[in-house]
């Protein structure tokens, strides 16, 4: 395990760990430890994230063909290894870093196994994988991830989970939920997993969504969504919709919010039971298509009861097992 020297400036313990996460080696217990380094102080977080940021940075010439030799792979389901990167202007640090990486996946490639991580209702917690990669989870979700040599997954038992890869143009990025796969080399998306219908939404870069073929092993490719794309998996129809989405509305869990825009109640009030233990249930029917449009934050479920209260003309009431009930406010 890693070991940080808290004599050392923040920079340096910063780029040892960004050394760390860019060798594919670093463990469970590395990851829970780079975690508490981050919460000390915020400068932590801040220069590891600019030294992170650095060397992503490397990768934005080379985008467009990397995404065209993306779309050749997939089509032609070849395992050759696509061209390499090549490291243009880089900074004396994010040198050392890269050269630390490699040094170390030369040197030692250790089996990978299998790591768990869970949430409960109301939490969300973020995952640093050895490959440098970032899944942050929401609430009530369970992941399981298996990083190492040439492998890179994320299997979603249920929940949704927000992925921030780390490209690695020769060793492809898979997350599977249920019968969708999610193939990418490095990118920003978002997977959430339903009763009846996955989605996978985009914020960067290209993914390649695909499902379960009929025998074991194969798969199915749906669509290949660009940033701004989002594509719902009907399961039991075996079908895909593609459409655009408000990157704002859909992430907006990451920073602790719930946002609407002219949505019905009845979809607002099964999104937020996701994150809180007191359930809310709708008393008159005929405010399940009252249309709710705002902000709110979910760190607090009295907070949200009373702006709905406020600001859509709503009276809670609380039942003695705890369920909340919404009502027509009657005006005097």
């Amino acid at each position: 395990m890693m070991a940080t020297n808290r004599h050392l400036d923040v920079d340096t313990q910063a780029a040892q760990w960004a050394a760390r996460m860019l060798s594919g080696e670093m463990t469970a217990d590395e990851s829970m430890a780079l975690e508490r380094w981050r919460k000390e102080d915020d400068g932590n977080t801040r220069s590891l994230e600019q030294l992170v940021d650095m060397v992503d940075a490397l990768d934005a010439a080379g985008e467009a063909m990397l995404e065209a030799n993306f779309i050749a792979e997939l089509e032609e389901q070849s395992s050759a290894s696509l061209s390499r990167r090549r490291f243009l202007g880089m900074s004396g640090m994010a040198a050392g870093i890269a050269a630390a990486a490699v040094t170390g996946m030369i040197f030692y490639s250790p089996a990978p196994t299998r790591e768990y991580y869970e949430t409960r209702k109301g939490q969300r917690s973020t995952v640093y994988l050895s490959d440098g990669s970032v899944v942050q989870l929401n609430t009530d979700s369970r992941v399981s991830a298996l990083v190492g040599g040439d492998v890179r997954e994320v299997t979603i038992e249920r929940g949704e989970a927000f992925f921030d890869v780390k490209r690695d143009e020769s060793r492809p990025f898979r997350v599977f939920a249920g019968d969708t796969q999610v193939q990418v080399l490095g990118t920003r998306f978002g997977v959430r997993m339903g009763a009846s219908s996955n989605l996978v939404c985009v914020l960067s870069g290209l993914v390649a969504v695909g499902q379960r073929g009929d025998t074991a092993g194969a798969v199915q490719e749906m669509a290949l969504l660009h940033a701004g794309e989002r594509v719902v998996h009907n399961l039991s129809a075996r079908s895909a919709t593609v459409e655009t989405f408000d990157t704002g509305r859909a992430f907006a869990w990451r920073t602790g919010k719930a946002r609407y825009n002219e949505t019905p109640l009845a979809d607002v009030v099964a999104d937020l039971n996701r994150y809180f233990r007191s359930p809310l249930e709708i008393a008159d029917d005929e405010l399940a298509v009252l249309p709710v449009t705002g902000t709110f934050t979910l760190n607090d479920q009295d907070t949200v009861v009373d702006a709905l209260e406020s600001a859509f003309s709503l009276m809670a009431v609380r039942r003695a097992d705890g369920v909340i009930l919404l009502y027509a406010r009657q005006d005097q």
